[in-house]
């Protein structure tokens, strides 16, 4: 079973210019490019992938809120690349992330 990297996963949202990236059990995971969305040509997300996906990418506090409300919404930056807004939430009873990849530039 090969295993899904993050790190790559945001690499790829970044060079494609996308504005987000959806990480669903069942599912590729899948950016949203000028308002369609398009799966990646990786596997299917199992549960595991997805646990440590969000293990890598989520606070301890935003992952005690996941715990006990069912969702969290945080900031994450990708060292200097990039910044997102990530939503964890419950999904099925699995795991589910929402990237949205914000702009280093202030937009006029």
């Amino acid at each position: 079973m090969s295993t899904i990297q993050i790190d790559r996963l945001l690499d790829t949202v970044i060079r494609q210019d996308a504005s987000d990236l959806h990480l669903t059990v069942g599912r590729k995971p899948t950016l949203r490019l000028h308002g369609r969305l398009r799966s990646l040509d990786t596997k299917v997300l199992e549960s595991d992938d997805m646990v440590a996906l969000m293990k890598a990418i989520t606070p301890e506090r935003a992952q005690q809120e996941l715990q006990e409300e069912g969702s969290a919404d945080f900031g994450f930056a990708y060292g200097t690349e990039a910044r997102f807004r990530v939503a964890v939430f419950r999904q099925r009873g699995d795991i589910a992330i929402a990237l949205r990849l914000i702009p280093n530039q202030l937009l006029t």
